[in-house]
């Protein structure tokens, strides 16, 4: 049965099928049955993909892309190379799926569900069927179902999103995330969980909220313009005010950072314009700059600025990549 379950999921990772093969497949693995024997193939097959020499200068790009079934996998003139992460991605994804069905199971989750993903340099607002509107930022996945039936209204993001949350108390709204959740019952919020980042951001605009974090071990509630922060890794929370119209900025347009890490602010700016930043994480320094950019602002003009400021630092901007030296 171990044989067969592998041969079916890599049959599936080698070829482009159509969302409802796709729809079908996830099912399939996230049925209870043989359980065991999907899991150990998965992670069997992942291990594999990750013994595999990884091609040069891809090591960057690789620590980001683990994790964030919005990425796709990076390009290279070694067609094995691009097929082994190829399937990792895929896999990725499926494992990703599989976790995301089985936290939704939990609450009464019965109808199909649905994945709104919004590519890069995009923002992207739904409402959901509960009548609760999200704005979704760029590079962001929400998992939600095509009716809410249980007890709860469970969605799952990754990425950054804002909600403004349909009044039903009867019936909590519910953010998951990797190792946290967040619950309200009527109110806005911004949730910002981007799954290449330590740390994840949930900061109130009205209402209440109730963040768990820490296996849900922890719990703290928001007051309006309070912003918790939690570190994945070392599982440390951070409770502070905020200022909330910094935090939405990115609904408008603008790019704002404040004390913010070069690495930080690269991720960032490839989430808002179609790029990729090259660079050697030894080459960047530990300080911490805070900028703020217009609406419209091209890449060209916010890296002419960083530059300056930085100082040690230089730029080209090739193609579709934008090259980092000192």
């Amino acid at each position: 049965m171990k044989n067969y379950i592998r041969q079916v999921i890599e049959l599936f990772s080698q070829n482009d099928y159509p969302v409802s093969v796709q729809k079908q497949f996830r099912h399939w693995l996230a049925d209870e049955e043989h359980k065991e024997e999907k899991m150990e193939a998965l992670a069997s097959l992942w291990e594999e993909a990750g013994q595999q020499r990884v091609p040069q200068g891809m090591q960057q790009s690789i620590r980001r892309m683990q994790q964030n079934i919005g990425m796709c996998p990076v390009s290279s003139q070694k067609k094995y190379i691009l097929r082994i992460w190829q399937v990792a991605s895929v896999l990725l994804l499926a494992v990703s799926s599989v976790s995301i069905y089985l936290l939704l199971e939990k609450d009464d989750f019965s109808s199909d569900l649905i994945e709104c993903h919004i590519p890069t340099a995009e923002i992207h607002e739904l409402t959901l069927p509960d009548g609760t509107s999200v704005m979704l930022n760029s590079k962001s996945t929400l998992f939600y179902p095509e009716s809410f039936n249980g007890k709860t209204r469970s969605v799952y993001l990754i990425g950054e999103g804002y909600f403004k949350v349909m009044p039903d108390k009867e019936h909590p709204f519910i953010v998951k995330g990797s190792d946290f959740q967040v619950t309200a019952l009527g109110t806005e919020f911004n949730v910002n969980t981007y799954s290449e980042n330590d740390e994840v951001y949930t900061t109130l605009v009205s209402g209440s909220v109730k963040v768990e974090y820490d296996n849900l071990i922890s719990s703290v509630i928001l007051k309006p313009n309070q912003q918790l922060s939690y570190n994945k890794l070392t599982k440390k929370s951070r409770l502070q005010q905020s200022q909330v119209d910094d935090v939405i900025a990115w609904q408008r347009g603008e790019l704002v950072f404040s004390d913010a890490h070069l690495e930080d602010i690269f991720t960032r700016l490839e989430h808002k314009y179609p790029y990729t930043f090259v660079y050697s994480f030894h080459s960047l320094n530990n300080n911490t700059y805070s900028f703020r950019f217009p609406k419209n602002v091209t890449l060209e003009e916010i890296m002419l600025i960083i530059s300056q400021v930085v100082g040690d630092i230089h730029y080209v901007i090739k193609d579709n990549k934008c090259y980092i030296t000192n």
